[in-house]
């Protein structure tokens, strides 16, 4: 019964039918001879890709910043990290409540005076303290990283893993005594900005004028800690070269020779300061939502502001919130100088690579005199070149000898217009 229903009609549609058949096996040939070559190939292409682990050009230019981008993030979590334990060492390095209690045991007005004018250079010491050294951990973190990422698969040394972790665990050093160094500087940094602006008390200043005398401490204590190449002698020194183990030692101390030459780069240093004067911004800016009443106020005013987002500066744990160590971070990373000083690290020496089609970065092999600070660094050894920025946002470099009224002359804060 099928059968017969079946041979009905392809009677009745034998044309139809014809034509069909000539079609699919019309198709079929064509497929056989042209289009499964072709997807053999296209097979064997991929195979081989994978064997080898060869892109084109361009797949391999987008891999390369893909790993960029992400090595900067995973640089920046894991500074982040490092800021609840410096948030209590810098709790523990400055004494402003003991400088509160003697102003509340003053006696006379030239006493309480006296004691004021130390709880604010605590203050302001404190709070510069914060921004200078969440900048610094970033920014060393982001050198760091940079050199692993770029050193992770392209020379496959023995011991790979355990020379970048015990590379990377030098950086601490940044947090411990580091930390004890910044905060002595940036002490003394602040007596001679409000000595050298005359910054009593009493004297009203509006935050404008407090962005200003943060960044002039903050400036003031690069002379002592990063100006002329004192970065690697003072974060990196050379002691740290006998901590890792004996196994992994040579290849760490040549990690280190080559983060030590990005520290003391006049690149690094302009790429902190435009952190640090923003960050000192971002404070006086949330300071000043803070102040009751038009300014200006009397510079004794801010002691408690300072203290408190001193605090903030460090406190990652709310990202929603106007100004605290998620906010700097982010501020932090959006800098475009930062972007390419982290390329040149990166990319260094890539041919075609982003950096040095973008910026003519090259790997150079110019030799270099051994820095003052001792290092048994080779004259001789390959040092970076970096692309370099533009003009530092912090203002022009601090000339040992200002002229008389210029800007980094003076840490004078000025009245409100």
């Amino acid at each position: 019964m099928v059968f017969s229903r079946l041979w009905n009609f392809a009677k009745r549609h034998r044309k139809k039918l014809f034509v069909g058949t000539v079609v699919v096996a019309g198709g079929s040939y064509v497929a056989w001879t042209v289009l499964l070559p072709r997807l053999q190939e296209y097979m064997l292409q991929r195979l081989m890709k994978e064997l080898t682990g060869a892109d084109s050009p361009e797949d391999a230019r987008a891999r390369r910043r893909e790993q960029f981008e992400h090595k900067q993030q995973i640089s920046d979590t894991h500074a982040r990290r490092k800021l609840a334990a410096l948030r209590g060492r810098l709790n523990a390095l400055f004494a402003e409540g003991e400088c509160t209690q003697k102003v509340q045991e003053a006696k006379t007005r030239e006493a309480k005076l006296e004691a004021l004018g130390a709880l604010q250079v605590e203050c302001l010491a404190k709070a510069a303290a914060a921004v200078y050294m969440f900048q610094l951990i970033l920014l060393v973190h982001r050198v760091g990283f940079n050199i692993v990422g770029r050193e992770v698969g392209s020379r496959s040394p023995e011991h790979e893993e355990e020379v970048h972790a015990a590379f990377l665990q030098t950086l601490e050093f940044l947090e411990g005594v580091g930390a004890v160094r910044v905060a002595e500087v940036v002490r003394r940094a602040a007596r001679t900005c409000v000595d050298r602006a005359d910054l009593t008390p009493t004297k009203a200043i509006d935050t404008r004028s407090l962005e200003k005398i943060l960044a002039a401490v903050c400036r003031e204590a690069d002379k002592e800690l990063l100006a002329e190449a004192k970065g690697a002698a003072t974060f990196l020194p050379d002691e740290l070269n006998s901590k890792p183990p004996d196994t992994v030692r040579k290849p760490v101390q040549r990690l280190l020779d080559e983060a030590r030459d990005y520290l003391d780069s006049p690149q690094f240093l302009q790429v902190f300061q435009k952190a640090t004067a923003g960050g000192a911004k971002l404070m006086a800016q949330k300071i000043e939502q803070e102040m009751s009443g038009d300014g200006p106020w009397p510079a004794a005013k801010f002691t408690g502001p300072l203290t408190k987002n001193a605090g903030l500066a460090l406190d990652d744990s709310d990202s929603t919130v106007a100004f605290n160590g998620a906010a700097l971070a982010s501020k932090f990373a959006e800098d475009p100088r930062l972007t390419e000083f982290c390329e040149g690290l990166f990319f260094q020496g890539e041919e075609g690579g982003a950096a040095a089609d973008r910026f003519g970065v090259v790997s150079a092999t110019r030799g270099r005199a051994a820095p003052s600070h001792g290092s048994a660094r080779l004259a001789a050894r390959p040092h970076p070149v970096l692309p370099v920025p533009g003009d530092t946002a912090g203002g022009p470099a601090l000339d040992p000898k200002p002229k008389a009224g210029s800007a980094a002359s003076s840490c004078a804060p000025g009245r409100a217009r």
